[in-house]
């Protein structure tokens, strides 16, 4: 029999990660974790781990205030500096837990929790971070750039943690699920386009918003019963409108959204037959929410989720130049899923 929640272990999980998207990849052992332990989720604020993992009640999710350097709104974080480092060890005194896991090759995150008193310390182990564990590294020695997704797994798989399942899920809940059906017309399908991008290697990961208007214009011409959602943060409402500008027009069949909370972003996605954008958080939480993804994206050197869901147009390009890739490129893409949706929605009208 499995043991009572009362006997589970007690344990810290530190992710300092930056990116919503980061997290969403290594959510299902998470999951599990949370599952077969009583854990403490340590994230940034950035990250929203809380509406992440909202479906957990009984996960503790604690914040992390690392700044982010480079970030044009930086500002030093409560747990940064040689004040943060004893601030951070405070906090983790505090949760009075057996176990920390830390899922990064830092050893900040490490030493904190030796000085905290937390007796089984458990990491990556490379670097001076081994000095700080009570086990030795689970990874293999190479030196080759491993996807977090692979280095989480590793780490995870030591502690027992094995999820059947290591597809990220996401699902509003069903209130947020309301609020963002309120936001689209009743019977049409939706398509959701992300065209924002984070802070990091914008003019590496953002396609051009002419590009993304040409590729607009096309299914407005030829899938007239389709419903498009411009889609990004508040922070990036200026780029739906840069695509307006470029279509001279604002069609009915197209929808700004850019000011929802997450929650409400994971509905939206739930609710779309299709996305279409280049990489981002928002592409991979429509990945996570079981939509079908057309990726944009022209290099390699960036780490993405790979999904059975995800199609990506654009590594083929010898270029690492984004808008090196046309909306012919991305319209030949997109148009199989549209033609299907199409006949699906025939069938069902008769």
């Amino acid at each position: 029999m499995p043991a009572k929640s009362s006997q589970k272990a007690k344990v810290l999980i530190v992710y300092p990660v930056v990116g919503i998207g980061d997290l969403i990849w290594v959510k299902p052992w998470i999951d599990e974790a949370v599952r077969q332990f009583n854990a403490i989720l340590m994230v940034r604020p950035a990250v929203q781990g809380q509406v992440i993992f909202q479906e957990h009640k009984e996960l503790d999710v604690r914040l992390l205030h690392r700044s982010q350097r480079g970030h044009e709104n930086y500002q030093k974080g409560r747990h940064d500096g040689v004040m943060g480092f004893f601030r951070l060890v405070h906090d983790m005194r505090q949760m009075q837990v057996e176990q920390v896991w830390v899922l990064h090759r830092s050893w900040r995150y490490a030493g904190a929790a030796m000085l905290a008193g937390i007796k089984k310390r458990f990491g990556y182990g490379r670097g001076k971070q081994k000095l700080f564990l009570t086990a030795p590294s689970p990874l293999p020695p190479d030196k080759r750039r491993r996807h977090p997704r692979e280095v989480v797994a590793m780490t995870m798989a030591a502690r027992g943690v094995f999820p059947k399942d290591t597809h990220p899920r996401l699902a509003a809940l069903p209130a947020q699920l309301r609020q963002a059906k309120a936001l689209l017309p009743p019977k049409k399908p939706v398509i959701i386009m992300g065209v924002g991008c984070s802070w990091r290697n914008q003019d590496e990961r953002r396609w051009d918003a002419k590009y993304f208007a040409e590729v607009v214009r096309w299914m407005i011409a030829h899938y007239p019963q389709t419903h498009i959602v411009l889609c990004g943060s508040g922070e990036e409402k200026s780029v739906g409108a840069e695509i307006l500008t470029h279509l001279g027009t604002h069609p009915s069949q197209v929808q700004l959204i850019f000011d929802q909370p997450l929650g409400v972003a994971i509905g939206l996605c739930q609710c779309a037959r299709l996305y279409i954008g280049n990489d981002t958080g928002l592409l991979n939480i429509a990945a996570a929410s079981g939509a079908r993804v057309i990726r944009i994206l022209a290099s390699k050197k960036f780490l993405v989720l790979d999904s059975e869901l995800i199609e990506t147009v654009g590594f083929e390009n010898a270029s690492d130049n984004i808008n090196d890739i046309t909306p012919e490129q991305v319209i030949a893409a997109v148009r199989p899923h549209l033609d299907a949706m199409t006949k699906a929605g025939a069938k069902a009208g008769r």
